[in-house]
């Protein structure tokens, strides 16, 4: 499932157990989205935090990791705290960047059941200022 607000693009896979996207995620990735946002006045550009966390969206509990920064959200389902993150990275990567790394993932012990993602929305560029004019009275 994809989507945009005014702030960021969102991408969610199906989660292995609930057939669709998980909404427990959903609403962490939404959490985090507005945390960091309300951050970015305090922090410097390259903050970042990353913790694990139990999901609830049924009846099986879901252990999950995330990492946040101003460049990049993720959360990724079913993945225990000593999962590798660069070798989840590279399989997240794989799902949703395109232009990834298209190296064959096989050293991965552990797949996650569920991926999160936000990316900031790059600001567009407007119309040029107009100078100022004076006004003679």
């Amino acid at each position: 499932m994809n989507w945009t607000d005014t702030t960021h693009r969102y991408s969610l896979s199906n989660c292995q157990y609930l057939g669709r996207p998980c909404p427990a995620a959903e609403r962490m990735l939404s959490r985090l989205t507005t945390a960091l946002g309300q951050a970015r006045t305090v922090t410097t550009d390259d903050f970042e935090i990353a913790g694990n966390c139990e999901l609830t969206a049924c009846d099986r509990p879901c252990q999950a990791r995330f990492s946040a920064s101003h460049d990049r959200i993720r959360i990724y389902c079913g993945i225990s705290p000593e999962a590798d993150q660069g070798s989840l990275d590279q399989f997240a990567d794989a799902l949703f960047c395109q232009g990834a790394d298209s190296r064959p993932i096989t050293r991965l012990p552990e797949y996650p059941c569920g991926l999160a993602q936000a990316l900031p929305l790059r600001p567009q560029p407007g119309p040029a200022p107009t100078p100022l004019q004076s006004v003679h009275a």
